[in-house]
Formats: structure tokens, sequence, C-alpha cells
């Protein structure tokens, strides 16, 4: 047999150094019993996976089958649904009124960083502020612990422009329904899709998605949603990009001059649609090449899904910002709000020698980083810590580390196991006058693994529908 070393609950095999996750300190949601009835026939579970992997390859979505997909859903009690929709509430509240402040308070509570400052300074976001902010936002979310009414689930993080999951859910889930009819007489779920369309009418009948030179079966699902309701969706790369889109690849994409004049767009020749999003997370080096193309797209105040200024709460440092008791009092009016619900969090500069003694209790995550790059943990934590100039630790978060529930998965492209899951909760909002206007959890997203203490698909781990008892 070959050594293992167990560290903190992770089981090493010395001759390979290969990691093997045990979760021995996680909680596990336990797969509902008529589930588990179902996992002991070899014969039902083998043709349900075929099932489910000719419903995708039947579906014509591009790429459908290159990522896993759990066979069974992750199932929540009904009663934790308030929970889940109380908490996305008071987040979203905070985080909108805080970017509504006057300029200089904004300025002094949301700390230096790379993209903040540019769009600060570069793009005057707070100086062109809109009236009215209307969009979508996904919360990377962990439940720690039995999932109750008086355990609200933590935020890791906020995504705000250029999230993903959020029309491939509603299909995932809709396939599981049709395989498995008793989980419908079970279960429900929400649609995503559903509600970030309806959403996007609110700015008016049509919306023009900027997107690179591809697109994903996530945005394919969107454009069908948006078929079926009669909405005008359309997929455009900016000719300024200066990309070469693929149209027989891509043939629902296409390459258009932009112009922007009295807070309005014409694409093409003769398009003007009444609003635009961005469809992909932008980094520093995205702005820093388009920010004349964003910049007049902010000064015209162009109706915006998911509005540019939105990107100071998209930065890790919200983590302490929200942590803060006081600006909690400030902005939601008691410090016991989202007490719960947000995890300890500073910047590195004010808790390096702490974190360094004990680098088991933390994460540390780069302030403008997404898709669970520059998160770090345990060795890595520490000797990226040791890497990070003085003058660059204003551009660290610290947050304390959680224990990811677990669940047991089984994917078309893998084999049981139980694995740690997120709850990614896609929100839509209205917003104007320091209130909403419309506010709805519109869908949920679940991510698992066993290979990685941070649950991401593009990093092996698998896509998992969620769905809500009927009976609590």
């Amino acid at each position: 047999m070959k050594k293992l070393l167990e560290i903190d609950g992770l089981r090493w095999e010395k001759p390979l150094k290969k990691r093997v996750l045990s979760f021995k300190n996680h909680y596990h949601e336990e797969t509902p019993k008529h589930l588990q009835n179902f996992m002991k026939s070899k014969i039902e579970v083998h043709n349900h996976k075929t099932h489910m992997w000719n419903a995708f390859t039947d579906s014509g979505l591009s790429d459908i089958l290159d990522q896993d997909c759990s066979i069974y859903p992750r199932v929540l009690p009904g009663s934790y649904l308030p929970v889940i929709n109380k908490t996305a509430k008071q987040i979203t509240e905070m985080i909108l009124k805080l970017i509504t402040l006057p300029e200089a308070e904004v300025q002094a509570i949301f700390p230096s960083g790379p993209v903040r400052d540019f769009l600060i300074k570069e793009l005057k976001v707070l100086k062109h502020r809109p009236d009215r902010l209307v969009g979508s936002l996904r919360f990377d979310m962990a439940i720690v612990g039995e999932p109750t009414v008086n355990n609200p689930p933590k935020l890791l993080e906020i995504n705000e422009i250029g999230f993903d999951g959020l029309a491939r859910m509603p299909f995932i889930q809709d396939t599981l329904f049709s395989l498995m009819p008793d989980l419908k007489k079970k279960y429900f779920s929400l649609n995503t899709s559903q509600a970030e369309i309806k959403n996007m009418r609110r700015l008016g009948k049509n919306l023009a998605r900027f997107q690179t030179d591809c697109y994903n079966w996530d945005e394919e699902c969107l454009l069908r949603r948006a078929k079926e309701m009669k909405y005008d969706l359309r997929l455009i790369t900016p000719a300024n990009y200066g990309l070469d889109v693929e149209t027989e690849h891509y043939p629902s994409l296409r390459e258009e001059k932009i112009q922007i004049k009295n807070g309005k767009i014409k694409i093409g020749n003769d398009w003007y649609p009444e609003s635009y999003m961005v469809s992909f997370a932008l980094t520093i080096e995205d702005y820093i090449q388009q920010k004349n193309f964003y910049a007049k797209l902010i000064k015209e105040k162009v109706p915006h899904y998911g509005p540019f200024l939105t990107g100071l709460f998209a930065s890790k440092s919200i983590l302490p910002i929200l942590a803060d008791p006081h600006l909690r009092l400030k902005m939601l009016g008691s410090s016991n709000k989202l007490k719960n619900s947000i995890l300890p969090a500073q910047m590195l500069p004010t808790v390096r020698g702490e974190v360094l003694a004990h680098p088991e209790d933390y994460v540390i995550k780069f302030t403008d980083g997404f898709g669970g790059e520059h998160v770090f943990m345990d060795d890595e934590l520490v000797k990226n810590i040791k890497k990070i100039p003085a003058n660059k630790m204003h551009e660290w978060v610290i947050q304390k580390r959680v224990n990811l529930n677990t669940i047991g998965i089984d994917g078309f492209l893998s084999h049981p196991k139980r694995a740690i899951s997120d709850l990614g909760v896609f929100v839509q909002y209205d917003w104007s006058n320091g209130k909403f206007n419309h506010f709805e959890v519109g869908g949920f997203l679940s991510r698992a693994t066993n290979t990685s203490l941070k649950v991401n698909i593009s990093s092996g781990g698998s896509q998992v529908g969620v769905m809500f008892s009927k009976k609590g």
C-alpha cells in the first residue's frame, strides 16, 4: 500500500504527491431517500446517464458536452429559499447604496486598486452616474452547516459583469425534470434566464450584448429564451475591438460599427437598441485598451444593463467593506443585518502577521481577480504573501476560510463522489432614488468538485442543478 500523510484533513500519497481531499470537517447534505434508492440500481443509473448525455447531445448547443454535469440535482429545503432571498436582497441593497453615495464618500470607502482607480479617475463612473441602475449579479456563496432558517449562506464574492451559468441552469434543471418526472412532484426550481429577460425588458424592447469574438452555450440558451419571450437580444462584437469573428463557427454573432450620440447608440447601419450590456469579465487591460469607447458610453449615459459603475463592488475589496459593522449600520440601519452572512475580511496590510502565523484559517484573494484566479490557501497562501511587494499589498484581501458543505454527485463524464459545493445566487435588480423598483432572486447555480478547495467548473468541477423541496 502507498503510504498516506494526513495534514489538516487532506490525505497525501507520498510517492506521487497526489492530493486527495477527504472533507472530513465539512457538513454533508444528505441526498433525498428516493434518489438514494434509485442510485442502488446500476442499470437505472447507467440508463439515466445515457439519456442525459443524449439530451445534451440532441440540444444542438455548442460545447455543451465539454464540462461535466451531475445527473442528480442538489436539493435544498423550500423553507431555505426565503432565507437566501432575504440575505441576497440585503447585500444588494447595501452595495447599491454604497455606490450611490456622494463621490467623496465613495472614494473614501472603496480602497485603491487597479480597476477601482481606473473606473473613477479615467472613466469617470462617479461623475457620470446614471440615475437608474438596472442589471443582474451573481453572488458566489457557501452554505456552511445545515441549511436552516437561522443559518444563512455566507458570501464568498460578488460577480457583476461577465459571469456565467445564468441561462444554462434552467436547461439543466428542465432536462432533469423531463428525464425523472417524479422530481417535479417533489421539487421546484427557478428559471434564471426568464427572470433575466424580464429584467432586461425594464430598459426597453431590445438590447445589444457586447461580445469578444465568440460565445458559449450559456449565451445560446439565453438567445433561445429571448426568442421564446419575443425579446430582441443580439450578440454584437464592436468593430473597434479589432477582433476577427469567425461567423461560420459563431453564426449568431455579428461584428458591427458602434456609434454613440446624444445618449443613444447606433449599431451597424440601422439598428438603435434601447440598451446594451457587456458579456465578459473585464480586466484592467481590457478597460485600458477600450478606454475611449467605454468613456464615451459612460459620459453619454447610454442605458447600460449592469453599468460600469457596479465594477466598484465587483472588486474583492467589497468584502471588508461589507464586514464593517459601522457601514452596515449606516447603510442598512442595523449592524446586525448580514452579521451571519458576511465573513470576516480585511485588507492584507492590516493582518499580514496574523495570517502568516495561522494560514490555515484564511484565504487570500486579489482584489481584481475572477474565475478562481489569484485565490490562495495553505502553503500557496504563505508563499504568495511573501512574494507581494509592500506597494502592492493593498491590492489583496484576506477572508476567513470556511468549510463548504459537501453533496453527493455523479456526472455524465465522471463517477459518484462526495464533493464540496458552492451556491451561485443570481439576482435581478432595478434601483433608483435610493430604493428598489424591482428585486428578484432569479435562480441558482451549484458547482462541485472533490479535487480542489476552489470550486470552479474550468478547473475540473461539475455543474449541479438546484431544486427546492415543495414541503419545506
